[in-house]
């Protein structure tokens, strides 16, 4: 059981620290994650509206992603989002896909 726990913490850990505009900092206990989305903060999502905070942040997943996170501000800090590890690592590896296509789409087209 620890084993399968270790080995989803650090897929989630690799997985978003290789985004862009993300932080993410080794847990040393428990099973979730702390990670810095505030980045994206004051962002417009097309068809959503503004990213302001945590809980906006986490609607716009539950929205566009369809994965459910609890805001950050409920533990005191709204720059991150608490994502859960206790999933299967198929179920965090399919979740990962789709908050990382949610959080492409945020980003600025780069003119050619």
């Amino acid at each position: 059981m620890v084993k399968a726990f270790r080995e989803r913490r650090d897929f989630l850990v690799k997985s978003f620290g290789e985004l862009e505009g993300v932080k993410i900092s080794e847990p040393q206990g428990a099973f979730y994650l702390f990670i810095d989305f505030s980045s994206y903060y004051g962002i417009e999502a097309e068809g959503f509206g503004k990213i302001e905070n945590s809980e906006s942040l986490c609607r716009y997943f539950l929205d566009k992603a369809q994965v459910a996170l609890v805001p950050g501000d409920a533990f005191g800090d709204d720059s991150c989002i608490r994502i859960s590890y206790a999933a299967s690592l198929t179920t965090l590896q399919a979740a990962f896909e789709r908050i990382k296509k949610a959080l492409f789409s945020l980003r600025p087209a780069v003119p050619v």
